[in-house]
């Protein structure tokens, strides 16, 4: 994962900043929503708040209502959460300075449809898209509210000629956005999981907090085919929720898998060593049960007691069975 994507980047909209509130309660209202859907995003994990020049801390929330006014009134945990989250550089340092480049060799303009080259810049939501990132908007206009935004692209490749297209950001501006972005994010996280072995291999147990992997899982990873990823990724979703529900819910005896198989006496008679893989501590464990990722390929699991959970053993090419030598 690159150094940029280690944690997530909201980026502050100047835009949403123009139209003034009528009011200082107005005014602080639309920094709490703001933050509000921020922290609901963010949910404990590592983000950042990055504000092209200083437009955030400069900007009127209300005519003669600063942020720095907010800072003197509204709540101490969105205070905090402001406080704590905010860069105080223009552009994050851990973007590198091909990212940095690239930015102030492009520009972005709000695309209306109208595709005028007198619509607005948008430095903001502009560094939110190169960052991979989400603008965050004052709930200033309709428009803000929107969870996508389009974005005119305008650049010079490395010829020297001029580029255009459009692009589609994430924006954050209420509450009610949260549930939205957040699955749009996990998509996206899911979408980069599926299409590198490494990147997989290296944030699985992120990724997937309520599976266990043996010690074996990595180097397993790494040598599927890249086709094959996001068939994994999709069942490794099924059984880390299977794990969690297994693990939160005391009634039930195993994890609800429909996909789930055991091995055939027969096939483990013979065939039981090539099932034996290191568990997470590097002991030998017996992987006999298996989900099937197509018809060529497996992955082999184990059913933990306690503490109650499923660990992945196994995942590759199908292993020889008494029908499938």
């Amino acid at each position: 994962m690159g150094s940029q994507e280690a944690k997530l980047w909201f980026v502050f909209n100047e835009l949403s900043a123009r139209n003034k509130a009528d009011s200082r309660i107005e005014g602080r209202n639309r920094l709490d929503r703001m933050l509000s859907a921020i922290a609901g995003v963010m949910s404990g994990d590592p983000a950042e708040l990055v504000s092209i020049g200083d437009q955030l801390w400069a900007c009127e929330l209300a005519i003669g209502y600063t942020v720095a006014d907010w800072l003197r009134t509204t709540e101490p945990e969105l205070r905090g959460l402001l406080l704590g989250i905010a860069t105080k550089t223009e552009f994050p340092d851990e973007a590198g300075d091909a990212l940095r480049d690239r930015f102030h060799l492009s520009e972005f303009r709000l695309s209306d449809g109208a595709e005028s080259e007198h619509s607005p810049e948008a430095r903001g939501l502009g560094a939110a898209y190169l960052l991979q990132g989400v603008g965050a908007s004052l709930p200033s206009e309709r428009r803000w509210t929107q969870a996508r935004l389009a974005l005119r692209h305008l650049w010079l490749d490395d010829g020297g000629h001029d580029r255009e297209d459009t692009v589609h950001i994430l924006n954050l501006a209420e509450p009610i956005q949260v549930a939205e972005v957040s699955g749009a994010l996990l998509e996206r996280s899911q979408h980069s999981l599926a299409s590198d072995p490494l990147e997989l291999a290296a944030t699985k147990e992120e990724r997937f907090p309520h599976l266990r992997f043996g010690r074996a899982v990595d180097r397993q990873i790494r040598r599927l085919p890249t086709t094959l990823l996001r068939r994994v990724v999709l069942k490794l979703m099924v059984l880390d929720d299977a794990s969690r529900e297994w693990r939160q819910d005391e009634t039930m005896t195993s994890p609800q898998l429909a996909d789930c198989r055991p091995e055939s006496a027969s096939t483990m008679e013979q065939y039981e060593h090539l099932r034996i893989f290191p568990d997470h501590e590097g002991r030998d464990r017996t992987y006999e049960k298996h989900v099937s990722v197509g018809e060529r390929h497996r992955i082999h699991i184990l059913f933990v007691r306690q503490p109650r959970g499923i660990e992945v053993g196994y995942v590759g090419r199908h292993l020889p069975t008494v029908k499938h030598p």
